[in-house]
Order: C-alpha cells, then structure tokens, then sequence
C-alpha cells in the first residue's frame, strides 16, 4: 500500500478476484481495477478523506468498481442473479469493519440529489468545446432550444432527482409531444429536436458526475417519424420577374432588399452573408466572390460551410453596393424576420411554406437544372459531399462557369 494514501485507506492490502485463468486477460483486467483504485483514491486525498454526498457517492462507485463491481442500490442488488449477491456479501464480510468497503459492495451510499431543475447549471461549463467561435448571438441560439425542452420536460414529469428519472417519464415526455401533433400544435421534427436535446442534457450531467444511470437506453427508440417538411423553392422566373423587381422590394430598407438580391445568386445563409467582413468580400478580383469562413467571434452551421463563391448576376449587384458588407444588420433573425413579414405582407409568399430561406433551395434547384455536378453543388452550397472527396476541390474558375449560366439577369 503507497504510504502517501494511509492516512484516508483503511486497508493494507488489495485483492479483487478478476475472473479468469488466462494470464492476458488477468493482466489487462488488472491494469484497469488499479485505474479504479488510483481514482479512488485521489478523491479521497483531493476531499482530505472527508467526502460530501454527492462526492460519498461518486467515491462509493469507484470502491465498488475497485473491488471488481458496478455500483449497485440496495434494491438493484434485490434483483441481481443469486450469485452476485453472495459475491458481494463475501467480499464485503472480508472488509466487515471497513464501513466505506461494505457500504459500496451492498447499495449503502446515499444517491446525488441532483434535481432536474439543476441540470443546466451542471451542463453549461461541459460544453465549453461547442462554444468556441460563437458569438453572444450565436450562443444564445445555442443555449435557449435547450433551456426550453428541459423546462418542457420539467413541466410534464415534475421536478424530481436525475436518478430518479425513469423509462415511464421518457414515454409520458413522448406522449405529451404526440398529443401536441396531433391537436396541430407541433411537429414531429420540433419534438425530436427537443427529445434529443434532453437526453444530451441528461447523459452529460451523468457522465460528468459519475451519476448512475442508463441515459441511452432510457431514450432508446423514441425517435418520431417526421413528414417531409422542407421549405418549398421559389420558382425560377418568379424570383427574376418578381422578387428582383426594383418596385416590388420598394417598401423594403436597402440592406434588406440587396439581401435577398445576394441569397438569389450564393444561395448562402442569411448568417452567413450578414457575417461577412469587408476583408471576406473581394469584388477587385479576377473573379470578385465572397468568402464564408469563420472567425473568432462567428462560427459556421458546419465545418463543411467555409468556401469561396464567385459573384454573378444579383448577387454580384448586391456586393457592388456593399463592398463592406451589411452594416445595419449585424443579426440574421432581425433581418429575416423583416423580410419574411414584408413577404407575407405584400403576397410575395406563392405557400405559407415559402420564406427568404426559400431563395436557398431555389439556387440548388437552379444548379441542378443547370446540369451541374452534386460535388459543385454540395460545394457551393457548403453541404458535406456524400462522395468520397480528392484533392483541393473545385477551382473558382469552374463554380464561376456554372454560376454564370443560372445568373439572375438585373437591369441597372
């Protein structure tokens, strides 16, 4: 036994039972108990041998798993085949005055009492590395679907332990968002979203602090099925004689409608056009285009979204009159949602289905009405291609060629 751990381990020497006569495997099995124990240990030095409750159970499941078992409750133990349970109870004998030991083997420590309430402030500081490059904007979108499906959780299940939580309340959680389709008040997608977002929640707080429970299986096969549900495009020569009218963007401000001037002919995302910095618009080139990459203080939807589109046609007579780019708005939901209301206000909207996001889909269509190949399409549009890629992708000089056939035509 170390000496540097004799002041908090009652015991002076270890021997687990590793269940096996293959010298290999013992040593491999034997390699990660003395992991078990060293973590063990370092709890008990870190807390001074004093250990709180949350930090007494998270011990007693490292002192179980140093004696060669899971950490089970009493009632789990209950349940257990006959055979573990003798085990334990003759491991457990063999320590009968180590309190700690015994207390570990048998079910006797006291589960955390993390509240469900609680989870997010436990969450937050473990997802640091999803946050990098965000803006304030940014993680805001990021934080507030998650704040609002555990409250949605919360607010069907009750408040009540992370341990405690069980299959039933899973499938009641369910349950509530399918009552909500079907009175037409949700979608299967929203409710998907949300599921998957609570058992992230709940599976991180978990691993983090060596809570007990089976988060996976707890939401195994509760994935809804979802209609296809996708925004509609805009067609072609409804956007050329229509939207690109002067007199019918009239009522518009000038960023908003050079906006969707410049949507038309990227097929960019809002964010990703309002995100760019006079450095990102290059209109003296050879080839004037635009680069989509991130910065410290904006991210990307994806690490397939950085990429370099040529300007054409209407979008090249939006960055002509913003070579700094926008400047008035600095958020894309403001300016979406500006457009979208003056859309709808004007009957510029041929489904309730259509939106400024529909100028997105209208570009890939055109594309691959265009003749264009997927690997250009996918690149242009900062989707990840779905065949195997070589090289540097495609040059500037090739997606100028295709853009230039499908190009908005703007009279000046």
């Amino acid at each position: 036994m170390p000496s540097y751990v004799l002041p908090y381990e009652t015991r002076t020497s270890i021997k687990i039972s590793l269940g096996t006569r293959d010298e290999r495997e013992a040593r491999r099995k034997a390699a990660i108990y003395n992991d078990y124990i060293e973590d063990f240990w370092r709890s008990l030095i870190k807390a001074d041998g004093k250990l709180n409750r949350d930090a007494a159970y998270r011990a007693a499941v490292k002192l179980a798993k140093a004696h060669g078992f899971a950490y089970k409750s009493v009632a789990e133990i209950a349940k257990a085949p006959l055979e573990e349970v003798i085990e334990r109870v003759r491991v457990a004998a063999g320590s009968i005055e180590q309190e700690q030991v015994v207390s570990a083997l048998l079910g006797g420590a006291e589960e955390p009492g993390l509240m469900l309430s609680a989870c997010l402030e436990r969450f937050w500081p473990l997802c640091a590395d999803r946050l990098v490059n965000k803006s304030d904007h940014q993680i805001r979108k990021w934080k507030n679907p998650r704040i609002a499906a555990l409250t949605g959780f919360i607010d069907v299940i009750g408040d009540k332990r992370l341990s405690d939580v069980t299959r039933a309340d899973i499938l009641q959680y369910r349950q509530w968002w399918l009552d909500r389709i079907a009175d037409g008040t949700a979608v299967a997608g929203t409710a998907n979203k949300n599921i998957l977002y609570v058992r992230n929640i709940l599976q991180t707080v978990c691993e983090a602090h060596e809570i007990d429970k089976e988060v996976e299986s707890l939401f195994s096969r509760m994935r809804l099925k979802e209609l296809d549900n996708a925004r509609p495009p805009f067609e072609a020569t409804f956007v050329q004689k229509t939207l690109l009218s002067g007199r019918t963007l009239a009522g518009l401000n000038a960023e908003a409608r050079l906006l969707i001037y410049a949507m038309a002919d990227t097929g960019a995302r809002e964010s990703e056009l309002i995100g760019l910095q006079p450095e990102d618009i290059l209109l003296d080139e050879e080839i004037p285009y635009i680069w989509i990459r991130a910065r410290n203080d904006h991210a990307l939807k994806t690490l397939h979204s950085e990429r370099k589109i040529p300007l054409v046609g209407s979008s090249l007579h939006a960055f002509s009159q913003l070579p700094e780019g926008f400047s008035h708005y600095r958020n894309a939901d403001t300016a979406s949602t500006t457009i979208n209301k003056y859309l709808r206000e004007n009957d510029l909207k041929p489904t309730d289905g259509h939106s400024l996001y529909s100028l997105r889909h209208t570009f890939k269509d055109r594309l691959r009405d265009a003749g264009a190949p997927e690997e250009v399409i996918d690149e242009l549009m900062g989707h990840k291609s779905r065949g195997p890629k070589y090289g540097r992708g495609h040059m500037l000089e090739a997606k100028h060629e295709w853009l230039k056939r499908i190009a908005f035509h703007i009279s000046t």
